[in-house]
């Protein structure tokens, strides 16, 4: 499991490392949210010890949770706070909503679509936020795993919606909650569970490994699946700065090996969601996937329509063109 001490790399790359190198290592400080039972933490949790190998023990990688909270991490990348980030895309909501196009409803519904579309399109758009907003250098991206709604009563229809207190993870689902007569309600992440279990929310939206990751099955018996925020990414990124100052022989070994864990990242996707939700059945969850004709009524357009105009308004007034990359995604 991961630990608030953090996770050492150097450990397994000692006695690969020569002794000249392995006295005075780059060392970089790696901020993360840890998302007990989530592909992201599983997929962040090997990276130090296989770049410390993959170097020769010359770059060694800590991952901390605590040192600066979540939401507050891309800008500490920026001003040089931390050395990088394992940075969660709603983090950017307010500063830089643009990268959360993943977040639009019905625009990208399959996590294997978005992968295809990175390098055609989305991997340098995020690229640019990152390089331009937090001076920064994304080295990596991926996904959560499949999202759920944790729910203290069955949901079965769009109706059930109405009156709920829930919690999001995005912006935009905010938004769609609030046009089908919902309430979003903001809880901090790490008291999502008592949150649900004392009636503070009546939903939380997270995802399938992160719900058994906490608990959920401790505190109620009824998740579902309504293909809200079905993209939701995250990126590795790191300072230019301390980028710049990594040896340039190292920077194609490190950008490789990067490359290669988010490809088994990805990879994993399907399998990995698939086996946390038998997990959460198998703890006596009832798992409700939600039928096209509510999905429909969920996602109709005067719903989404308002969602994407807002995207739409907050991207422009933070510099960017939304309008524009909804066009391009969809011409994909």
């Amino acid at each position: 499991m991961v630990t608030r001490r953090g996770l050492l790399g150097s450990t397994m790359a000692a006695g690969l490392a020569t002794p000249a190198l392995a006295q005075a290592p780059i060392r970089w400080n790696i901020g993360f949210v840890n998302a007990t039972g989530s592909s992201y933490v599983e997929t962040l949790r090997p990276s130090a010890a296989r770049i410390a190998q993959a170097t020769g023990g010359r770059l060694t990688i800590e991952l901390y949770d605590t040192l600066v909270a979540g939401p507050e991490q891309p800008a500490a990348v920026r001003d040089g706070r931390l050395d990088g980030s394992f940075a969660v895309s709603p983090w950017l909501s307010a500063e830089a909503p643009y990268i959360n196009f993943g977040h639009l409803p019905g625009l990208i519904t399959d996590v294997a679509r978005y992968q295809r579309m990175l390098d055609p399109l989305l991997r340098e758009e995020m690229a640019k936020v990152w390089r331009d907003r937090y001076r920064s250098v994304q080295l990596a991206t991926g996904v959560f795993e499949d999202q759920c709604i944790i729910s203290r009563a069955p949901l079965r229809t769009v109706a059930d919606f109405a009156g709920k207190k829930v919690r999001v993870h995005n912006t935009e689902a905010g938004a769609l909650m609030q046009k089908i007569g919902a309430a979003p309600t903001p809880v901090p992440f790490g008291e999502i569970v008592p949150a649900l279990q004392r009636g503070i929310v009546d939903l939380v939206m997270t995802s399938v490994g992160t719900a058994g990751g906490f608990g959920f099955h401790n505190v109620t018996k009824d998740f579902s699946t309504w293909r809200i925020g079905t993209i939701v990414p995250w990126s590795l990124v790191v300072n230019a700065q301390v980028w710049g100052r990594l040896p340039e022989a190292l920077k194609p070994v490190v950008q490789a090996e990067f490359r290669k864990i988010e490809d088994e990242h990805f990879a994993n996707h399907a399998p990995f969601s698939a086996a946390a939700i038998q997990r959460l059945v198998a703890s006596g969850m009832n798992h409700y996937v939600a039928p096209e004709a509510e999905l429909a009524k969920m996602f109709a357009p005067a719903n989404v329509e308002a969602v994407f105009e807002n995207w739409y308004q907050r991207c422009e007034r933070a510099g960017n063109d939304g309008r524009a990359l909804v066009r391009r995604i969809q011409a994909l």
